[in-house]
């Protein structure tokens, strides 16, 4: 037994000397070769017959390998990376460690939506409202749309079919999105045509609507404007419900008639006729539904539908932001959401005119926003911008209430264009591709200036220093004039020095009264240029203002005057003919008690009357006129109005033509007030008060050789 032992031991003894010496030694080679792992591994890209593979990638073991820029494939939809070849699996390049060598698979779908053209020349149409249209060079408000070409090169057309007071359902009733058939609603933006019938392959449809489809305000736009949003789910998610079914256009909708009275339903009833047999009625159907029908036919067409945010209103809260609510684009703004929601529902491009305008406004603060808004009424044409603005800015005589919440003026429109060139800029630069399938993007971005064609100038009411630092404010596309130039005071000092040159004003009378008419007319002219900072700086202002007294003193007696007194007045159905020149009045007319106190006018005494015509308050003027006298002109001549308003301020009278247009307004002070006013052209003409009462007492109207 102990040797046993003894025999035990030494075989382990040499088995462990072996063993020593084998791990030892260099020339003996191992049963099993020893494994490092590897310190990385490589990630491939397989794209499946698609486009162009992306370089596989080195990683550390345990890495994570990037994900590369998508492959692009016209007529194919890159739908991303998966782990095998049937793309069942996606691969999450931030979440998952390589441990080994992979291929990932690109996933493909076919496109058969938009095929972009090459050419980058599209036409951009423009369907919208009041904020986006085109106006008159002579009307101090304006669109957008008006000035987006001035940041477009001549390689792109932007049609303008926006008109004011739509929604997104009553621009689709009024046939200006699909084809009709026959002649229904008619119109002349876009040549009279419906977008459908002109839009093509590869332009673009711009598309902002939202100030007239606002429910949140009051009855009397429900039937041919407002949309109802819906109501939202638990996500704040507004529905996009279609109609159930056209409406004849006999119909109107019970919220409506419950609240309207029999002459506004009817004078309803005969707008919505104009639509033809059927219309989408107020309640069936929600705001998003009727956006999408202009997206759904852009594409149908091979065209790039542009979702665009309704552009701010300007109503503060008092800590300098904008106001939310009924008539502001509805609580915490749900309209603008509603289209920020269908522009991700639809992957459709959008901008966000809204934000960018909001932010351009709060930032202008309230001191200055009404520099960028158009004056209150809206319709005033009383000359040129910027001087003719400038003369309106303020002044009650040329028609100013006050400054508009909704409307932007030139200068506001002109920015507002730049924010729009400059969300395209950004989008590009950015490469945020958007839009069905990731097809659709702006494929003129090239063609988006940074500096315009040309520029609209402020009018020149807003100072030198304050022109500054509102272009300061704006982070655009250079939307303003970096050399602007200005008049300078020393240019309306030499006009005055000119005028005065003439002659001496002993030498104005009345045979050559037009002749220094005109003069003066020219020597003002250059004075109404200079910016606002410089008017002080005209040191013989006092002249101009001498001589233009003068003149006025040199006119010679009319030949003609057509005097209309309150006692002539009998009843609003009997018209009163006084040398061919006809008065009538409107039924809301009243006779007053109030007397004129006798006064002189050109050299003649008129006496007291025994009554006054009361004009009273909420003429509607410029719309459907209510409480007025009318009147005809046979040429040039001018209109004086004797009258005294109630009260402790200053109250006006407004003139209009027959297309509504403001062509004169007059001063009423609290005591009796004599104005007078030039009209040039004949016609038929209304005289009513926007004020509250306004007491008549003499119309006088003169015609001079």
């Amino acid at each position: 037994m102990k040797l046993f032992k003894k025999l035990s031991l030494v075989f382990l003894t040499a088995i462990m000397v072996l063993l020593i010496a084998s791990c030892g030694s260099e020339e003996t080679p191992s049963d099993e070769p020893v494994i490092t792992p590897p310190e990385y591994y490589t990630v491939a890209f397989d794209v499946q017959g698609h486009g162009t593979a992306p370089k596989s990638q080195v990683v550390d073991a345990g890495g994570y390998a990037v994900e590369p820029e998508a492959p692009v494939e016209t007529g194919w939809t890159f739908e991303g990376w998966f782990k095998e070849t049937t793309c069942t699996n996606k691969y999450v390049f931030a979440s998952e460690p390589v441990n080994q060598n992979i291929t990932l698979y690109a996933k493909w779908d076919e496109y058969k939506g938009i095929s972009l053209p090459t050419d980058h020349t599209p036409t951009i149409y423009l369907a919208g409202d009041s904020t986006v249209q085109t106006y008159d060079d002579s009307q101090y408000i304006a669109g957008w749309g008006q000035y987006l070409d001035l940041f477009l090169d001549e390689n792109v057309k932007v049609v303008n079919a926006a008109r004011g007071g739509r929604s997104s359902r009553s621009f689709i009733n009024e046939d200006r999105l699909f084809s009709a058939e026959g002649i229904k609603y008619s119109f002349s933006e876009n040549g009279g045509k419906a977008i459908e019938d002109t839009i093509k392959a590869g332009d673009f449809l711009f598309i902002q609507f939202g100030h007239n489809d606002d429910n949140t305000k009051g009855y009397s736009t429900m039937v041919d404007r407002m949309v109802p949003l819906g109501e939202p789910d638990e996500n704040g998610i507004y529905p996009v419900t279609a109609p159930t079914e056209m409406k004849s256009t006999s119909y109107l909708p019970a919220e409506y008639t419950s609240q309207a009275t029999e002459s506004e339903a009817s004078k309803m009833a005969a707008e919505i006729a104009k639509y033809g047999d059927t219309y989408y009625a107020y309640g069936d159907g929600t705001y998003k539904w009727y956006l999408k029908q202009y997206i759904d036919l852009a594409r149908s067409k091979g065209a790039i539908p542009v979702l665009i945010t309704p552009v701010a209103r300007v109503s503060f809260n008092s800590d300098g932001t904008l106001k939310s609510g009924p008539g502001l684009h509805g609580e915490d703004f749900a309209y603008v959401k509603a289209v920020r929601q269908l522009a991700e529902e639809e992957n459709c491009l959008l901008i966000d005119n809204f934000e960018a305008t909001k932010e351009i406004i709060e930032t202008a603060t309230k001191q200055y926003a009404e520099f960028l808004m158009a004056i209150v009424p809206n319709t005033l044409d009383n000359g040129p911008w910027p001087t003719g603005y400038d003369n309106a800015y303020n002044n009650v005589s040329a028609g100013f209430q006050k400054m508009e919440a909704t409307h932007y003026n030139k200068y506001g429109a002109f920015i507002t264009a730049a924010c729009v060139a400059e969300a395209i800029l950004k989008s590009n630069e950015n490469g945020i591709i958007k839009g069905s399938a990731n097809q659709e993007y702006y494929n003129f971005g090239s063609r988006v200036l940074t500096t315009p064609y040309s520029y609209v100038d402020p009018s020149n009411r807003i100072g030198i220093s304050m022109v500054e630092q509102l272009e300061g404010l704006f982070d655009l596309v250079n939307p303003t004039n970096p050399n602007r130039v200005y008049k300078q005071p020393s240019e309306a000092i030499a006009a005055i020095e000119a005028l005065a040159a003439k002659g001496d004003i002993s030498s104005i009378t009345r045979d050559n009264y037009e002749t220094w008419k005109g003069y003066c007319a020219e020597a003002r002219a250059v004075y109404d240029s200079l910016n606002f900072d410089y008017r002080d700086d005209v040191t013989n202002y006092s002249v101009l203002e001498e001589y233009e007294a003068a003149v006025v003193a040199a006119r010679p007696k009319p030949i003609k005057t057509i005097v209309l007194s309150a006692n002539d007045f009998v009843d609003v159905d009997t018209p009163i003919t006084i040398d061919g020149h006809t008065f009538s009045f409107d039924t809301n007319i009243i006779t007053y008690t109030k007397k004129a106190a006798a006064f002189t006018h050109n050299g003649v005494q008129y006496e007291t009357t025994d009554n006054s015509i009361r004009l009273a308050g909420n003429a509607k003027i410029t719309k459907d006129a209510v409480k007025y006298i009318e009147f005809n002109i046979t040429g040039p001549c001018s209109i004086t109005i004797v009258a005294s308003g109630g009260g402790d301020a200053t109250r006006y009278i407004q003139m209009v033509n027959t297309d509504k247009q403001i062509v004169a307004s007059f001063n009423v002070e609290p005591a009796q007030t004599l104005f007078t006013n030039e009209i040039d052209v004949e016609g038929t003409y209304r005289i009513g008060s926007k004020s509250s009462n306004i007491d008549v007492y003499y119309i006088i109207i003169e015609y001079y050789e």
